[in-house]
């Protein structure tokens, strides 16, 4: 079974991944941007990095992005839809690959790719175990309409950067709240940043992440 998307891939050096991520890129990034918070996490993650499939020309480099939108915060239903329909297929693979259960498997999105994350947890609640959503919004009822409402107390991490100049704070106290009435398990927390992943915040996504690790500790103490 092949891939449905051009992915990267990052496994702890001598150690068995005891959570498996899919980390899914913002507007203009592309497969290798998330890979680069798994070295500092210092967890025994395997990071499985997607990239969008939708090519933009930024001038100086070519950028990735998952879907296109005419007014900010709503997506263009069609692009969208396609994209939520590869991860979910994405997430297959990956567990079909590594024979993992539910629980065994998180996605992680940064801006666009937490819209993603979101979006896909709503679409197949059933074969993911949790989301960490970073500086992003779920679209608006009247654009998108989430397959299932009820996401049976999945675990949710949603953060936001109170100074964040492209995504305001308030679409993401709006989607930590619309999580919660879907029966997400959530934690939201803000931090004194623009739209970004700061040291704090990455100390937090250790902290939420490590709470769900799989398996047999490392020898190594």
């Amino acid at each position: 079974m092949e891939a449905p998307l051009t992915v990267g891939l990052w496994e702890p050096p001598g150690q068995e991944p005891r959570l498996t991520v899919i980390a899914i890129h913002g507007r203009g990034s592309n497969e290798h941007d998330l890979l680069g918070l798994a070295q500092p996490l210092g967890l025994p993650l395997r990071v499985v990095a997607p990239r969008g499939p939708l090519e933009l020309s930024l001038g100086w480099a070519v950028g990735y992005a998952w879907y296109e939108f005419a007014n900010l915060g709503d997506p263009e239903p069609q692009g969208f839809q396609q994209s939520i329909d590869r991860l979910a297929a994405l997430v297959d693979h990956v567990r079909e690959r590594w024979q993992l259960a539910r629980d065994q498997l998180v996605l992680l999105g940064f801006s666009q790719g937490a819209v993603m994350s979101m979006s896909v947890a709503l679409t197949i609640p059933d074969r993911v175990g949790g989301v960490v959503a970073l500086s992003g919004y779920l679209p608006r009822p009247e654009v998108w309409q989430p397959p299932h409402t009820d996401l049976g107390g999945m675990p949710v991490l949603v953060t936001h950067g109170t100074y964040d100049s492209i995504l305001p704070v308030a679409w993401g106290r709006a989607a930590a709240e619309r999580l919660r009435q879907f029966n997400a398990d959530v934690r939201y927390e803000e931090f004194p940043m623009d739209h970004e992943v700061n040291a704090a915040c990455l100390e937090v996504i250790r902290g939420w992440l490590g709470g769900r690790l799989h398996g047999p500790a490392s020898s190594s103490r």
